[in-house]
């Protein structure tokens, strides 16, 4: 077990003295130098200029796509079906030649298919928010990067990972409604509990410890917070007092979650554009749009009949690559000389809710991506359909026809919440009218 590693399970076992003790422990010492390597290198890109991201960017593209064509047979079979040569790959230009890849041209290939043996490699299964899983691998470094990039990210609102978080992304904690977390200094809230309970549980918490930030999916911190101003007033006073700022991520920020924030808690917001594929990594800023760190990934904005559509490519991921990989979203991007230089979000992620049998509001990025289903591995689609207060259906899309209901039904993980689930098997998902596949029909 790495250093990093063990620090990691100490800090999630410890007492809670020692907990926040563990808590100050740099980032740089669990993650090693990639962290502070990479924290160098996206703080020294995010004022660089069109001309030296196309510099700085080629060697990577070019030296990614070489070997995930020699190495997998995903992308060799990918490209030689679609008449492209690597070797015409000569100058930033010619990148644009290479085929795009969705999800769906890489579920067709076995995980080890469409992956290399890169060292300390790690095992990552993302539904997306289309419903579509996908299992994929991600190099021994890859979080050093994440986290150094959101620490940037964050550090531009002025958060320091020793200040104390209030922490709301869909955790079920079972029978705690609040869990502190050393790792990232943070208190967990368990978002399936009673918001009486929560309530409750804040107004202790607040007594004593100074919460600095909230951090979540806008649909639950919009939920709980609204919630708090009408159970426990006094408790959202004390929040108030010490509070410097909003983390919103995983969700587009709609407005209709983060004006009433903006209003109720008086503070800024911080949100950002990510995926779990790791390809995109972008900040909002002023004007609501976003800007890329093009030391994360490679991004593009393609015109295509529907719009422009996202594009990302990691440089870093050898394990499971991702070139020119359709993310799904549309966007209007400004593109200055070949390099993106912000786009806004025109159709793409936003929370959508189911109302339980106590009339809550449960949002689906928490009950359907929040919980990790292991039954992901198993479908092609995962959608909802609300029947009424506390009935769902359940529409999956197998990826195995033999596969019935039961063994689907026994990788999904509904409990400690008050919803009667059931499973509908279907051939095809349910589409909108623009053939769209949302989550939530």
């Amino acid at each position: 077990m790495s250093v990093k590693t063990r620090l990691k399970s100490i800090a999630e076992r410890a007492p809670a003295p020692l907990a926040r003790l563990l808590a100050y422990v740099p980032f740089s010492v669990r993650l090693g130098p990639g962290y502070v390597r990479t924290l160098r290198l996206a703080a020294g890109m995010t004022s660089a200029r069109a001309c030296d991201v196309r510099a700085w960017a080629f060697p990577k593209l070019k030296a990614i796509v070489r070997r995930a064509y020699e190495e997998t047979a995903f992308y060799r079979a990918f490209y030689d079906a679609r008449g492209y040569d690597p070797s015409r790959l000569r100058t930033f230009e010619h990148f644009q030649d290479i085929p795009i890849v969705t999800k769906a041209d890489l579920r067709e290939f076995g995980l080890e298919d469409r992956s290399t043996p890169a060292p300390r490699r790690m095992l990552i299964n993302t539904g997306g928010t289309s419903g579509q899983p996908l299992a994929f691998h991600v190099d021994g470094e890859a979080f050093a990067r994440e986290w150094a990039h959101m620490h940037l990210i964050w550090g531009r609102a002025g958060y320091h990972y020793r200040d104390l978080k209030l922490t709301m992304r869909g955790r079920n904690l079972g029978g705690d409604v609040l869990r502190y977390n050393a790792v990232h200094n943070e208190y967990i809230i368990n978002t399936y509990a009673d918001r009486s309970a929560v309530a409750d549980a804040l107004y202790e918490l607040l007594k004593r410890r100074r919460i600095q930030w909230i951090h979540g999916y806008p649909s639950i911190v919009s939920e709980i917070i609204s919630s708090l101003a009408d159970i426990r007033p006094e408790a959202m006073r004390g929040l108030q007092r010490n509070l410097k700022g909003v983390l919103l991520g995983s969700e587009f920020p709609a407005p209709h979650y983060v004006e009433p924030l903006k209003r109720t808690l008086g503070v800024q917001m911080t949100a950002w554009y990510g995926h779990s594929e790791m390809c995109v990594l972008a900040y909002e800023d002023a004007s609501n749009h976003y800007v890329p760190l093009h030391s994360y990934g490679f991004v593009e904005a393609l015109d295509g009949s529907d719009g422009q559509r996202l594009i990302g490519t990691s440089y870093w991921n050898t394990a499971s690559p991702f070139i020119r990989y359709d993310t799904g979203d549309l966007v209007q991007a400004e593109v200055r000389d070949g390099v993106v230089e912000s786009f806004a979000v025109a159709a793409g992620r936003t929370g959508d809710f189911v109302i339980d049998g106590r009339g809550m509001r449960i949002a689906l990025t928490a009950l359907i991506f929040g919980r990790h289903h292991p039954a992901f591995d198993r479908c092609r689609h995962v959608q909802v359909r609300q029947v009424q207060p506390g009935k769902l259906e359940l529409l999956v899309v197998p990826g195995d026809k033999t596969v019935g209901i039961p063994e689907i039904m026994s990788g999904f993980d509904f409990s400690n919440v008050e919803l009667k689930v059931s499973p509908v098997l279907l051939s095809e998902p349910v589409r909108s009218e623009a053939g769209k596949i949302r989550l939530l029909v």
